[in-house]
């Protein structure tokens, strides 16, 4: 893992463009969770009375649940979309850097300029994949989120048969949609570097991890884990600093409060969205190299000898 984050944190600085599509890609995730806000609270308190009516249809529960289900998957496609489209223009960047522009078909001839014909791919060319990969995810996410609300309707009630009924759906459920998005990631860097359709991505991710013992890797790597510390380390930060500057402007608790959980969020978001550079990176680059190993083996040979060793050792195991 310390390996791969140095190979990536040279084309990283070698492409600091990446930086402002993370950016970008964190202020519009911000912008669609303001305007969800905004949008499913108008409509509360527009249908506020009927929600409360026994004679409408909005007071029953299972409509409420619904419409819950509704706007926890609005939400949740929309941030997927949005994360994604970084994601495989990310991966479209590292692919270029990797094949250095030899690859003939979607990656192009041209490996200077990454940027312009990675988010063309982004936008274009595997935007269809993006949304569809996207779509599954919501859903699933979505009827999590309906089932753990009827689970704590459940424990509320003291109905304890029905919590652990719901309370292991639940778990079945989100473990159904942490597979998915771990198995989406990788998929669209085929979209990225090939501009498959999204079947044929997981088609093609599946092949090539069983073909080129990549599991054994990819079993090794303590990705999540850097990504996840890397957040909240800049989450910590960014809540000092709005606790500093809450207090540099002589303000009291509740404006104590409110500068550290606007900087806490803002850190979030912005660590986020810079280590999703990283872990886009990771997943490229070891694609493309059960692709065509050879390349890594001319431009980080050590890296490449280290795949190969850990391989082997896998197997004599």
């Amino acid at each position: 893992m310390i390996k791969l984050t140095e190979v990536v944190a040279d084309v990283i600085e070698s492409h600091p463009s990446m930086i402002v599509v993370a950016l970008i890609g964190a202020f519009l995730g911000l912008v669609w969770t303001a305007v969800c806000f905004v949008a499913f609270f108008a409509t509360y308190l527009e249908y506020e009375e009927a929600f409360h009516d026994q004679e409408s249809i909005l007071s029953n529960g299972y409509v409420q649940k619904a419409l819950y289900g509704f706007c926890v998957f609005v939400f949740m496609w929309g941030t997927q979309v949005v994360g994604n489209v970084c994601h495989v223009t990310y991966c479209g960047v590292f692919g270029r850097w990797y094949f250095q522009g030899e690859r003939s078909g979607r990656l192009g001839p041209d490996s200077t300029n990454t940027i312009t014909p990675s988010l063309t791919v982004a936008f274009k060319t595997s935007f269809g994949s993006i949304c569809m990969g996207s779509f599954l995810i919501a859903v699933i996410r979505a009827v999590e989120a309906v089932v753990r609300q009827a689970r704590q309707q459940a424990q509320g009630e003291g109905n304890a048969v029905m919590c652990i009924i719901l309370m292991v759906l639940e778990c079945i459920i989100s473990c159904i949609g942490d597979i998915l998005e771990y198995f989406n990631a990788w998929a669209y860097v085929q979209c990225a570097i090939r501009g498959v359709s999204f079947c044929d991505a997981a088609r093609i991710t599946f092949s090539m991890c069983m073909c080129a013992n990549l599991k054994y890797i990819i079993s090794d790597l303590l990705l999540n884990s850097l990504v996840s510390c890397g957040s909240m380390l800049c989450a910590v930060v960014g809540g000092l600093c709005g606790l500093g500057a809450a207090f540099a402007m002589g303000g009291q608790a509740p404006m104590l409060a409110a500068g550290g959980i606007c900087g806490l969020s803002v850190g979030v978001m912005a660590g986020a969205a810079a280590l999703n550079v990283i872990s886009s990176g990771v997943k490229t680059i070891l694609m493309c190299w059960a692709e065509k190993p050879e390349k890594l083996g001319v431009s980080h040979p050590d890296i490449h000898q280290e795949f190969c060793d850990r391989i082997a050792g896998k197997r004599d195991q």
